[in-house]
């Protein structure tokens, strides 16, 4: 699989989602090609660690904490 990284099902590219930005309730087909075989469909909310985030897009890995504020 690809690596250990973690990311929601809507921001990756192998969900075939039906618009740009799908609802967390979203329901689709999983095209990643090892995962594939298996006919998965997952929520967009849902996650796994095949992961790839869109082309262009920034996506924060599951998990990450955001940077603090910084206070002037």
């Amino acid at each position: 699989m690809a690596d250990a990284s973690w990311g929601n099902c809507k921001d990756c590219r192998f969900f075939a989602g039906n618009s740009d930005e799908p609802s967390d309730g979203e329901v689709q087909s999983c095209n990643q090609p090892q995962l594939k075989q298996f006919a998965l469909l997952v929520s967009s909310d849902s996650g796994c660690n095949a992961h790839e985030a869109v082309t262009g897009e920034a996506v924060p890995i599951y998990g990450e904490a955001e940077p603090a504020p910084s206070m002037h």
